[in-house]
């Protein structure tokens, strides 16, 4: 307050003194209040007077918030960190200084402002704002947990991707999606597979990461036929080549194949066919798949049981044509035996003058592709002269293997015990061990048909081995004046199986 100076005159002409007093009173709050200044003049008589001016201080001035910081944006996830407000009243009052938040959400979330106003207020009940605003803004994608690293696996074989996980930093929700992109590599069979995923959260900040698989082909084609890896048959049945169907486990293109077929192992009794198949497939991968034929070389018998009989003393004379016996269809070219050596055969023609009353056998040999077959048929003569004595001829191979031809070691004429009264026979193995000796042998009932009959250490009635033997036959004969002689023959016996 700024009180006026009192003035005063004295009419008695007096001189006086003139003071003043001040009295304050306190108003309903602090920065409130009254003060009265009251004068009084006194002259010399002691004679006062007095004057009062009063002022009344009224507090309507709010306090003053400093300055706080302008608008400003950050991103998150980092959160507002706002200034602390400070105040002062011009006026000495206490005051009071608050805060309060107000946030706005933007247009995504994770994006948003916060406004925070602060109110200063004295004890009078004056009231001061001041405020400040931070922008939150979202431009964080979200983070994709790491993929494993890039792969190689072998097909058939197909890739199997790991499923992504991410999380976003701002709390914003977000959606997860994967794209596979497939690159062929070198051939068919062999790629990669690339999945890329993608987090995309609510304010469109997206963030990717991929995890490549590479399929190899090192499969190679296999085959869906079943088929024998070895097989042993007879030469008249050998089986034709199995057709292999291939396929590869890793592509749709059909494998390509090579065949080839070897014989090896050739004996006279045997010998192998090794069929191989060599597959590859678009990659380059290769199987071998083989089929391993043992072919045993042992002749096909066949047995013509019908006798064909023939009378030769019929007119005109009866033509013996062998072949027409054989089953139709027959191959010709082959071969003829007759095992009484003294017919005669003209080819397929059985000369009549070698024959007489009586049973003949004969074979017929075919050898087919390194695959004999035998036929064996027998006729019968009626009629006929006697013929003289036949020519005992000795037969220097046979095999007793049980196939019913040629099945022991055959003399022709030997068993002719009107013209051959007499004969033993002897037969010594290699290293000079008799194996066999007989007395009137006879091509039946005492024959030597590969079993040991000797007068030595090897054991009787054993079956003798493929080998080269030796034979001595001793006969007698009549001569043309009805003498007896004594005949020797001897040579090598070839036993075969």
């Amino acid at each position: 307050p700024v009180f006026a100076v009192a003035t005063e005159t004295d009419a008695c002409g007096s001189t006086f003194t003139l003071t003043s007093a001040d009295v304050t009173t306190n108003g309903t709050c602090a920065g409130s209040y009254s003060v009265t200044r009251t004068w009084t003049a006194t002259d010399a008589c002691g004679n006062a007077a007095t004057a009062s001016q009063t002022i009344n201080v009224q507090d309507i001035t709010a306090p003053v918030i400093a300055d706080l910081p302008a608008t400003s944006t950050i991103n998150c996830p980092a959160t507002p960190v706002f200034a602390v407000a400070t105040a002062t009243d011009a006026c000495g009052s206490t005051f009071t200084l608050t805060s309060a938040d107000v946030t706005t959400n933007g247009t995504c979330a994770g994006s948003y402002s916060v406004t925070r106003t602060w109110t200063a207020t004295d004890a009078c009940g004056n009231a001061a704002t001041a405020s400040q605003t931070i922008n939150v803004q979202d431009i964080t994608a979200p983070v994709i947990a790491a993929l494993p690293a890039t792969s190689t696996i072998n097909c058939p074989a197909t890739p199997v991707f790991a499923v992504a996980t991410a999380t976003d930093a701002c709390g914003s929700t977000f959606t997860l999606t994967s794209a596979d992109v497939t690159t062929n590599g070198t051939c068919a069979g062999s790629y990669s597979v690339t999945r890329t995923w993608t987090a995309t959260d609510a304010c469109g900040n997206a963030a990717t990461a991929s995890q490549t698989i590479n399929v190899q082909d090192i499969t190679p084609p296999t085959t869906t036929t079943q088929f024998a890896a070895e097989i042993s048959v007879n030469c008249s049945v050998i089986p034709a080549k199995p057709n292999l169907v291939f396929v590869d486990e890793c592509s749709t293109v059909v494998p390509t194949f090579v065949y080839t077929e070897n014989t090896i192992n050739n004996t006279t009794t045997s010998y192998s066919i090794i069929r191989k198949w060599i597959v590859k497939d678009a990659c380059g991968n290769t199987s071998e798949f083989i089929q391993k034929v043992n072919v045993d070389v042992t002749a096909t018998n066949v047995v013509i049981a019908e006798v064909k009989s023939y009378n030769i003393d019929d007119v005109p004379a009866p033509t013996i044509n062998l072949f027409s016996l054989l089953p139709q269809g027959t191959p010709t070219g082959g071969t003829w035996f007759s095992e009484n050596a003294s017919v005669t055969l003209n080819g397929d023609i059985v000369d009549n003058s070698s024959v007489s009353a009586g049973d003949y056998k004969f074979t017929y040999t075919i050898n087919a592709n390194a695959c004999p077959t035998v036929f064996a048929l027998t006729i019968n003569i009626d009629g006929g002269l006697v013929l003289p004595c036949g020519t005992v001829l000795v037969h220097n191979a046979f095999s007793p293997n049980g196939d019913g031809i040629n099945e022991i070691f055959t003399i022709d004429s030997i068993d002719d015990t009107i013209c051959y009264p007499e004969n033993t026979v002897e037969i010594y193995n290699r290293w000079g061990v008799l194996v066999f000796e007989t007395k009137g042998y006879n091509n039946s009932s005492n024959a030597f048909n590969g079993t040991s009959r000797g007068r030595t250490t090897i054991s009787q009635s054993s079956g003798l081995p493929t080998g080269t033997y030796f034979y001595i036959l001793n006969y007698t004969s009549v001569d043309g004046n009805g003498k007896i002689q004594t005949n020797t023959k001897d040579g090598y016996l070839y036993l075969t199986k």
